[in-house]
């Protein structure tokens, strides 16, 4: 199971140009703090943070997200987008080997815009289960417990790949042996391993049974 934002590809810079954008046209500093907040969240609990940032009431919160969104995509549609380093190798070396999916906490329309627009061979995936719906947002396990659903895997057998606090606290919840690879410093994720890089990670091994 791989999470997609900041960790199969980097679109963590994308989501900080989106959240410099908001501060900007409300006159509000962008900082390392707000990032830490809004890191591997869903769009509704990023909303409803800047609006809390900006100093505007809880309600202002659905505005605040369609506003982040729009500015996201007009990031990605500017400066694009590409895989994390070793995400290729690590996905093209187990699909069909073993059941691969995207457990995401970003809407399905937008997982797949930028899977689509990248490198990343989105069709080497068996599933691609992300939070809205029924599926409740990362911390809850929800996602990856949908996913395993998806896959026909059992949770304890399951491997999931987060950089977020948010996502590995969902990943945890649900049962999965959590690999944390951060993608922003000062975010570290609680994990059963922490990595540098998905570059660290030999596809032969996972296949083999072997984490380390």
């Amino acid at each position: 199971m791989f999470d997609c934002d900041g960790l199969l590809l980097e679109t963590e810079s994308r989501w900080t140009l989106a959240e410099q954008t908001l501060c900007d046209r409300w006159g509000v500093p962008f900082s390392t703090e707000l990032k830490r907040r809004l890191l591997g969240t869903h769009l509704d609990r990023a909303g409803t943070t800047l609006a809390e940032w900006f100093g505007q009431p809880p309600d202002q919160g659905p505005a605040q997200a369609a506003a982040l969104i729009a500015a996201y995509r007009d990031a990605v549609d500017e400066h694009g987008v590409e895989p994390m380093p070793g995400a290729l190798d690590l996905v093209a070396g187990l699909a069909g080997r073993l059941p691969v999916a995207v457990a995401s906490n970003t809407n399905i329309a937008d997982t797949l815009r930028v899977l689509t627009r990248s490198t990343l061979p989105h069709e080497a995936f068996d599933s691609i289960v992300c939070a809205g719906g029924d599926i409740a947002p990362k911390p809850a396990p929800d996602v990856y417990l949908a996913a395993c659903a998806a896959l026909g895997a059992e949770p304890a057998r399951t491997i999931a790949f987060e950089d977020s606090p948010v996502g590995a606290d969902a990943a945890r919840a649900a049962g999965l042996f959590v690999i944390g690879v951060p993608s922003t410093p000062g975010s570290e994720p609680v994990a059963d391993l922490l990595i540098a890089s998905l570059a660290d990670v030999d596809a032969a091994a996972v296949l083999d049974g072997i984490i380390n």
